[in-house]
């Protein structure tokens, strides 16, 4: 059975699918940073595909990587437009495993294993591009997609950038915490005819 937040009552009924909107690890910098915009470690990435299930991968940029977790979400649309979600508390089982080597050179931002919402069998591989530039936050999605293809489904880059063209698809997940945008590239697995969740 499914859960609602009632919008307007008896009017409009949203389903609840919650997710936490900031997961991050910290920036390979000196100094103090805000919380509110999304950075190429995560922060407030505000991607609603983060759910139950997921995996998230992180480029790690420090020492101990000071991973955070938080602000809660009961449901959001794609790009949070207005700059509120339903606001909600979570509690939250996460395991958390550093991966090394060449298998995760192509994440160099935030990349997520999830199902889109309406809950199908198909999973996903996301890749996010962070940029102050919608077209730039696009144009490092596709790019990083095109690396996740070339190394782990043994395409060539044109091969990879034909098969974003045809099957990927392209959401804006946060255009609020400025300045910088998140651009999500998600690509069904269920295309391939050896499924993997790699």
């Amino acid at each position: 059975m499914r859960s609602f937040a009632w919008f307007k009552p008896n009017q409009i009924r949203i389903p609840i699918r919650p997710f936490t909107g900031e997961c991050g690890v910290a920036r390979g910098l000196p100094g103090s940073f805000s919380t509110i915009p999304p950075y190429r470690t995560g922060g407030n990435i505000d991607t609603k595909y983060l759910t139950k299930g997921s995996k998230l991968y992180l480029p790690i940029e420090c020492e101990g990587a000071l991973f955070s977790i938080g602000d809660g979400h009961a449901a959001q649309g794609d790009g949070e437009v207005c700059g509120t979600a339903i606001e909600t508390p979570v509690v939250v089982s996460v395991r958390l495993t550093v991966i090394r080597g060449e298998s995760v050179s192509h994440v160099t931002s935030p990349c997520l294993l999830t199902r889109t919402e309406d809950r199908s069998s198909t999973r996903y591989y996301s890749v996010l591009g962070i940029a102050d530039d919608m077209r730039e936050a696009t144009k490092q999605a596709v790019r990083q997609m095109i690396a996740y293809l070339v190394q782990n489904k043994q395409l060539t880059r044109e091969e990879a950038y034909m098969l974003c063209s045809v099957a990927v698809d392209i959401r804006a997940t946060q255009v609020v915490d400025m300045p910088n945008y998140t651009v999500g590239a998600f690509l069904p697995l269920n295309i391939f005819a050896n499924v993997e969740t790699k």
